[in-house]
């Protein structure tokens, strides 16, 4: 008889410091799933893998193909620890089950539909192994119960005076929204990316939010990298 599966709790996978304070304990809660929506979602979501490869994890993106593997260098992603399918097509369940079982986090798409056997199946296995997913879009369409929920909510981009010169960086407002004890409204501002192409903090405090308030106006490059890259169809 094999030995029973350890659940993943309260483990976590690493963030970026700048980031960090979007996640009440620091980083990603292995086993969870986060809806990342708004104008740069791929941007941010991708910005959340930066540590995780870094640190030895393995990342892996479904149904996600027009990601840039020189987009994701420019934040500093260690792309030798990537895999990309592209394709998956009617096998995206199959696929993203399988992947939960050797990955520590998965992107998957916002085209990816799941039937809600696979979305229960996935979560069970996500449970066991550990892994995490971030989808980029509504998570619904994957029949997967977000445990957060990240929301670009105002993205503008600087560089372009008087109609000259060229865009130079982007500051994001990122709306942060949980589930249950730890469902407070709260946003963070970065530079995604500041002129350097890096990931850096507009302002590290995390306020609260009135909820009366409208929030739904939409106005790292860390190391030069440059690694081979599996890609599947």
């Amino acid at each position: 008889m094999s030995p029973p599966a350890i659940l993943a709790q309260h483990r976590t996978l690493p963030v970026v410091d700048e980031l960090a304070g979007l996640f009440t304990d620091g980083g990603i809660r292995q086993g969870s799933t986060i809806e990342v929506t708004g104008v740069a979602a791929t941007s941010l979501a991708s910005a959340l893998t930066i540590a995780v490869s870094h640190f030895g994890g393995w990342v892996a993106t479904v149904g996600l193909p027009t990601f840039g593997p020189s987009a994701a260098s420019d934040l500093g992603i260690k792309l030798s620890r990537w895999a990309f399918v592209d394709h998956p097509g009617d096998q995206a369940g199959v696929v993203i089950h399988a992947l939960t079982a050797g990955v520590d986090l998965i992107l998957v798409g916002p085209d990816i539909k799941l039937r809600s056997d696979h979305g229960r199946k996935i979560v069970a296995r996500m449970r066991e192994r550990g892994a995490s997913v971030i989808t980029v879009g509504k998570a619904a369409p994957c029949n997967l119960r977000p445990d957060l929920r990240l929301r670009v909510t105002q993205a503008m981009w600087t560089g372009i005076e008087l109609g000259h010169g060229r865009l130079t960086s982007r500051k994001v407002e990122i709306e942060r929204l949980g589930r249950g004890a730890d469902s407070n409204l709260r946003r963070e501002l970065v530079w995604l990316p500041n002129k350097e192409g890096r990931l850096n903090a507009f302002n590290r405090k995390n306020k609260p939010v009135n909820l009366s308030q409208s929030p739904h106006r939409v106005s790292k490059r860390l190391f030069d990298i440059d690694e081979p890259v599996c890609r599947a169809s």
